[in-house]
């Protein structure tokens, strides 16, 4: 995608990680951008990087043509609101949750209307806006509710073409939470788990010598650093596949153990292999 520069200012509502990473880029690249957020260290950090950041939410969004709402599950219904009700009628309102079907707004259609679903792949376990940066987003994919109409789909595309995205992807709210369940919601619980194994395991007293983790279990548990307070309202409105998720590794652990157990070289290398195939072709489809 080869990106233009905006005639219209836009607006960000929210100024974590994903809404303070995407004010630094659009700064960046010259997009004149406005932010507001609820909380005041984010506001003064956003300030401190020269993002300029409104008073009130209705200040943000006058006479911006797009908006970017980038608050927490819990809050987009009340947030979109809010914005609908104060930015231009024609502004193009996106809102970037990790999940798309936002049930609160299906009992406000009119609201609901004029808001479209997008989800970059990025992210960090950390929070606020002392963890965003302007090249979070490169390189990544973003989903795109397939209901938008063809003005938000250019706008939408255009707006994370410039905050470095590289594929956009469309499907239903549904298809997409479905398969957050598998590729977000999975690894998240799995890396919370072995993380609670090990740090159970590895404290005294025990026989096991002080160590340092090596890159193993620090890679395959660095999501397990994300707090509660951020994945509550995710996992509160999860789709049934996350349950099936932990089902399917709980089913995979206990085979892992009883071919052990039994030395069963047949059944663990079947297991092996299709893991080691699987993340092979997913790098090689990352790489292109």
């Amino acid at each position: 995608m080869i990106a233009k520069k905006p005639e219209v200012d836009v607006a960000i509502v929210g100024l974590g990680v994903i809404g303070g990473s995407a004010a630094l880029r659009l700064q960046e690249r010259g997009t004149a951008v406005r932010g507001f957020s609820s909380g005041a260290r984010d506001c003064t950090a956003a300030q401190e990087a020269a993002i300029s950041v409104t008073r009130t939410l209705d200040e943000a969004v006058r006479d911006v043509g797009l908006v970017l709402i980038a608050v927490p599950l819990d809050r987009i219904s009340t947030v979109a609101a809010q914005v609908v009700g104060a930015a231009p009628p024609r502004a193009t309102i996106l809102h970037a949750g990790s999940l798309q079907r936002v049930e609160a707004l299906r009992t406000l259609p009119e609201i609901a209307a004029r808001i479209v679903g997008t989800h970059p792949l990025a992210g960090s376990h950390k929070t606020g806006f002392a963890a965003a940066r302007a090249d979070l987003f490169r390189d990544a994919t973003v989903f795109i509710e397939a209901r938008a109409d063809a003005r938000q789909r250019e706008e939408a595309e255009l707006f994370w073409s410039i905050a470095g995205a590289r594929h956009i992807e469309y499907a239903t709210a549904a298809a997409h939470d479905d398969a957050m369940a598998w590729i977000s919601h999975l690894p998240q619980l799995t890396s919370k788990a072995l993380a609670a194994v090990l740090a159970r395991e590895l404290v005294p007293p025990n026989d096991l010598p002080r160590l340092p983790l090596g890159p193993g279990a620090r890679d395959t548990t660095r999501l397990a650093m994300s707090p509660l307070d951020m994945w509550q309202p995710i996992l509160e409105r999860a789709p049934a596949a996350t349950l099936a998720g932990l089902r399917a590794l709980e089913s995979n652990v206990h085979r892992l153990r009883v071919a052990l157990e039994n030395q069963n070289w047949n059944e663990l290398r079947e297991l092996w292999e299709s893991a080691r195939e699987w993340r092979s072709a997913a790098e090689q489809g990352e790489a292109t």
